[in-house]
């Protein structure tokens, strides 16, 4: 699967800048959007010095490779905005805010990869390339039902993990030190290819299928369980490896690095999902003009794996 995802991911490349130059405007269009509804809170912190220390914060997170020095940092930020959000009385305004950007974020890049999977399936299926803005169109529709379907289903989970993560780190770190940066990371390299494994199918079932939203979710994941072991593998070697690309990012290129890393990242993943999907339902697909994947067809697995039953 990594290898097929690999040699996608290159000759896909250029939906890396299509991706980044959308993330950029939608950066504008939210960061605008927050300043409006949450200046009260925006003033708090520009009274507080949030922003310099945040700028300081950052400047001591480039160029460095300490991953205790990179959490310590990312820990004393996060305290620090609660203390000035709670301090003054607007810890439930701030909450109500992160939630609406959280949801927003999640829309926006919701519309971004339903676009991207019909590129890529577009590709794989017949070399068709589509372009980004009329997939963007075509699928705003039921990417919106994505989204909506997202608020009980991906969006929960990330938050339990991401959070969850935070929190045991946090607690654990006065206890036994970086051991609970190492544990934290461990359970996340573990946690995360396995949420992804598992919703990897949702999005191709839509595309390849055309159906709707919950039976594209059940479709996916029955072709995760039916390659499971392969690509839940493969997502983690994928998410170590991506892992690692984009601190190096961070670190060796003061972050402009991660301009590129984070849509590559977004690329890959959608990749890999679409090359689940199509080995695990059979279906033939190119990885460029001259070399065509024929996994084996469906109904032969199942065979197979009746007759070995009988003996």
């Amino acid at each position: 699967m990594l290898k097929d995802t690999f040699k996608l991911s290159f000759v896909n490349s250029n939906n890396i800048w299509k991706l980044l130059l959308y993330r950029i405007l939608c950066l504008l269009g939210v960061l605008g959007l927050t300043t409006v509804i949450a200046w009260p809170i925006i003033n708090v912190l520009i009274k507080d010095n949030f922003f310099v220390n945040l700028q300081n914060s950052f400047e001591s997170m480039i160029f460095t490779l300490n991953f205790e020095k990179l959490f310590l940092t990312v820990d004393n930020v996060v305290k620090d905005f609660i203390n000035i959000i709670s301090a003054n009385g607007l810890l439930v305004q701030s909450i109500l805010c992160g939630i609406f950007v959280i949801i927003l974020i999640s829309f926006l890049e919701n519309y971004a990869k339903m676009s991207l999977h019909q590129n890529v399936y577009g590709y794989m299926s017949s070399l068709t390339k589509y372009g980004f803005t009329n997939s963007y169109i075509s699928y705003f529709g039921k990417a919106t039902l994505v989204g909506l379907a997202s608020l009980i289903t991906i969006l929960p989970i990330n938050l339990i993990i991401w959070v969850g993560a935070y929190l045991l780190a946090s607690s654990l770190y006065a206890k036994i030190g970086v051991f609970a940066i190492i544990l934290t990371f461990l359970l996340l390299i573990l946690v995360v290819p396995l949420k992804n494994t598992f919703f990897a199918g949702w999005l191709p079932a839509i595309i390849v299928n055309n159906e709707p939203v919950f039976k594209s979710l059940k479709i996916g994941f029955v072709a995760a369980i039916r390659k499971f072991f392969k690509a839940y593998s493969s997502f983690l070697i994928y998410t170590v490896g991506i892992f690692m690309l984009n601190i190096l990012a961070l670190a060796l290129t003061a972050g402009v690095g991660l301009l590129v890393t984070l849509p590559l990242t977004t690329l890959m993943s959608i990749i890999l999902g679409e090359v689940m999907y199509f080995e695990a339902l059979g279906m033939r697909y190119y990885v460029d003009s001259e070399h065509i994947v024929s996994p084996k067809r469906l109904e032969e697995r199942d065979s197979f794996a009746k007759v070995k039953d009988i003996i």
